[in-house]
């Protein structure tokens, strides 16, 4: 028998993203419900984005104002938000079905769980290319997803004890953040399921060299190997190659 469920809010940040976010908050509006919250930060759009968000009953709070990046969009959301439970969703991204209600009853069986992340399915154009699975820390050499951010969720109280999304990242603040918590021994949970649908050709893709420069930054913050981390940002830069196989060997031995 389930605990009551906690409540959540739910963060989609975009600027000018008329030809994508209205397959996001569809699939949002088929998952709302009592407990649900769930917010738009806008960046100052100048095309239809504003006009279709505001036709849709599902936005509890929509905030439209120039910002700093999309790590200050982010926290502008998690500050404005009231859920427990706080997840983020890309303005070019899609819920899985029933994720939300999956993830409310997670939280409220394990209440010893702080951050819960899955499985994205990685589509383009509605085709889908692959399921991504994300990578444990020991892995990070070898792949550099360490988890999916639209499948994640995470207990306000992180935010609140550990910080909001560092703006000094202008792509791989996701990245960062998760090396955060794992340096604080936070509760951090995998589930082998789909929680999101998410469309390639990003900020992350489209500034692959930058991305992955800030992602061996914020590795070497948190105490991760400064060699391995550099043997990571060389061998995306060159497809891996010979590179990318030394890490892999490498990784396998660590704790």
């Amino acid at each position: 028998m389930h605990t009551t469920k906690p409540t959540l809010s739910l963060i989609t940040v975009c600027k000018n993203g008329a030809a994508t976010i209205g397959r996001t908050l569809s699939s949002v509006a088929a998952q709302q419900g009592e407990g649900i919250e769930y917010l738009v930060v806008d960046g100052g759009s100048t095309d239809s984005t504003l006009a279709i968000v505001r036709e849709c009953s599902c936005v509890d709070q929509l905030v439209s104002e120039p910002d700093y990046g999309i790590s200050d969009a982010f926290n502008k959301g998690i500050n404005r938000s009231t859920g427990e439970i706080v997840g983020l969703i890309n303005a070019d991204d899609q819920l899985a079905l029933d994720a939300l209600a999956f993830v409310r009853t997670y939280f409220a069986d394990h209440p010893e769980v702080e951050v819960l992340h899955g499985d994205v399915l990685l589509q383009d154009r509605g085709r889908t290319l692959k399921r991504l699975k994300p990578a444990g820390r020991w892995w990070y050499p070898w792949r550099l997803v360490l988890f999916n951010h639209p499948a994640t969720f995470v207990r306000r109280r992180v935010y609140e004890q550990y910080g909001l999304f560092d703006t000094n990242y202008r792509i791989a603040m996701d990245a960062e953040m998760f090396f955060r918590w794992m340096s604080h021994g936070i509760v951090i949970r995998y589930v082998p399921q789909v929680l999101a649908i998410m469309e390639s050709g990003g900020v992350s893709g489209q500034q692959a060299t930058a991305g992955y420069r800030e992602v061996r930054q914020a590795a070497v913050r948190h105490g991760y190997c400064r060699l391995l981390s550099t043997v990571n940002f060389w061998g995306k830069m060159f497809g891996w190659s010979v590179l990318g196989y030394i890490t892999q060997y490498v990784a396998r031995f660590r704790p």
